[in-house]
């Protein structure tokens, strides 16, 4: 399974940071939680500046995790928590 992240990416409701994967030529939208990035990447603030900061900081191990994921659920839309990150 072909996955490229299009470096698309976007605050949206619910404190989470989203961005775009494309999986065998289909756009697919991934996010990744607030609690992830204060559990695991050291975020402290609640602003977007704040979420968007750390998950630029740490694009390579979110991503990691988020092609893990979409390998594993067929690459249908993700939605990381601080369980899927080791």
């Amino acid at each position: 399974m072909n996955i490229e992240f299009t470096g698309r990416r976007e605050v949206v409701a619910a404190a989470r940071v989203a961005f775009e994967a494309n999986v065998g030529g289909k756009d697919v939208w991934c996010s990744v939680s607030m609690d992830a990035l204060n559990d695991h990447f050291k975020n402290a603030g609640t602003s977007s500046h704040d979420l968007v900061s750390t998950f630029e900081a740490n694009r390579t191990k979110i991503e990691n995790a988020a092609r893990r994921v979409l390998q594993q659920n067929g690459g249908q839309s993700v939605e990381l928590e601080t369980g899927d990150f080791h």
